[in-house]
This record gives structure tokens, sequence and C-alpha cells, in this order.
């Protein structure tokens, strides 16, 4: 894990990091006076689907997906962005640590007693109990189930979630207002049992959440779902506007990390003459889907 300790109000920005392979504690070596602290699992080069910044100030630390470019879905809007799913990460914090000067005494003294020759380095040092911080995770996930008849003739699917946040501040907890898509490129198919013509297609998306003023508004997300037939040229889209169920998002405790929303494709898909034979069947792949898809996303 990673803690970052700020001094409170020290005449410069004092920063003390550390970094521990423990995942009980970890210790803090800090001066006398008053820190906020900021904990996350593993360490800032260990991510790669995300980025720190600001982690000098604590106000302004925030943790944001990084702007990716999809082969596949573009926006008219030039701002918008297309951005990675976040893996997992836990943060915590607590805030007006204090370290007394009693506390830097005795250890100033037990590190120069441990030192005073090669002989004597080995010993334990006395530890304080400064904060008990637990970090909960900051990434969500939303599983889509989309219901469809005539899945023999599905070869492939792709979607996009729109209006998601971009990131999060670590201090506080909040996002972003600024927003971000996420493509979902990999879906499975589950049958049903009396029925293996019609069944769902699932897929799962990992999120920093909504952002920051969100109202609930089915319009502020869109979810766009295309799918490619075993043709392999006819695409038909649909769009369903969710904002109003992604507002569950916000009310999952510290343990839970994942919601489930159930859409249906509105009418049977269509059968069409499978190519290079008979028969259908869905591939995950996304090639040969043809022209890209150009959708217009909203920024708040």
């Amino acid at each position: 894990m990673t803690a970052y300790s700020y001094l409170v109000g020290g005449k410069e920005n004092k920063v003390f990091r550390m970094i521990s392979h423990n995942i009980d504690y970890i210790t803090l070596d800090l001066e006398a006076g008053f820190f906020n602290t900021i904990v996350f699992n593993q360490s800032e080069s260990e991510y790669g689907s995300f980025e720190f910044v600001n982690l000098d100030d604590y106000s302004s630390a925030q943790v944001r997906v990084l702007q990716v470019k999809s082969n596949w879905y573009v926006s008219k809007a030039t701002d918008t962005k297309v951005g990675t799913e976040p893996e997992w990460l836990a943060v915590g914090r607590a805030e007006n640590i204090e370290v007394t000067e009693e506390m830097v005494k005795i250890a100033e003294k037990e590190y120069l007693d441990q030192h005073k020759d090669i002989i004597s380095r080995s010993g334990t040092r006395s530890v304080h109990e400064v904060a008990t911080i637990t970090p909960t995770s900051v990434v969500k996930q939303v599983e889509f189930n989309v219901f469809a008849k005539g899945l023999y003739n599905l070869r492939s699917a792709r979607a996009a979630m729109e209006g998601m946040t971009e990131g999060r501040y670590l201090s506080s907890g909040k996002p972003f207002t600024s927003e971000v898509a996420h493509t979902l490129d990999t879906w499975s198919v589950v049958t049903e049992p009396n029925d293996p013509a019609s069944g769902y297609i699932t897929s799962i998306v990992s999120t920093f959440g909504l952002p920051e003023g969100h109202s609930g508004d089915p319009k502020e997300n869109k979810f766009s779902i295309s799918l490619l037939l075993v043709d392999n040229k006819t695409v038909l889209t649909y769009d369903y506007y969710i904002g109003d169920l992604l507002t569950a998002l916000n009310e999952l405790s510290d343990i839970e990390e994942k919601i489930v929303i159930n859409l249906e494709i509105p009418e049977r898909l269509p059968d069409v003459l499978p190519v290079g034979g008979s028969g259908g069947g869905f591939s995950a792949d996304v090639d040969d889907w043809g022209d890209e898809i150009t959708t217009e996303i909203p920024i708040m």
C-alpha cells in the first residue's frame, strides 16, 4: 500500500510518502504536527489504466482514467473523451492525525541507540497507533444483460456507455464533473434453457461512477449497443437512456461493487443468410463492422 501524509498548517507544503508491502498497517516516519493522510492499495506505477495527479497537494490529489482512441467509437464533440476501464482501486483517508513531540523524541532516541555501532543495529522501536484507515473501492462495475430473440442470427456485439465521470478526488472521494464514455467490446451469450434461440448477451464495465451534479435524468447517460448479424453486413443499433438506472451506483455500500441493468432488444433479430454457409453463431470479434458509428455526447 502507499500512504501520503500532508502537514497541516505549515508554511510550506510538506508531503511524506511511504510504501509498504504489509497489508495490515504502514509505519509513518513523520515530524511533530498534524497531518492529513491518504492511503491506497499498491503504488502509483503499478496501475496502467489511470493516472494519479497532484499528489503533492491534499485537497487536489486525484485519480483519472486515461484517454484512449477506440477502433470504432467516435464522437462529434471534439472534447469528448473515451476513457479506459479503471483497475480496482481502494482509497482511505484520515484527517488531523497528531504526531506529538514526545513521539518524535522517543523515535529519535531509539534510532540513535540502535545505530551507535554496527553490532547493535537490530532491535525494536516503539510504535504509536495514530489512526485507523479502512480503504474502500472507488471503482464500481455495471453489468449489462440484454435480452434478445433470434440469437442464432447474431455474430458480434459492441456498445458504449456515455456520461461517466473521468475521475475522483482522493481527499474527498468526490467525482469529477468532466465525463468520459466507456466502450464494451467483449460480450458473452447465455441462452434460455427451453429456448436456445433466445437469451441474454452480457458484458461488465468498470467505472469511477457518475459525475458530480448527476441528477438522475435518464438522458444524462446513453447506452448504445450495436449488433452485427451473421451475414457480416447487417448492423442493428439500439439506444437506451439509463441515467435513472445508473443512480443505483451511488447507493452501493462500501462492500458492494456492482449493479445489474437488464435491457431488451425490442424486436426479434431478423433471419439473414450467414457468410460461408448455413447456421449462425455468436462471436466476440469486432472486425468487419464497416463504417464507424458517430454519436454526440453532451458535456456538463
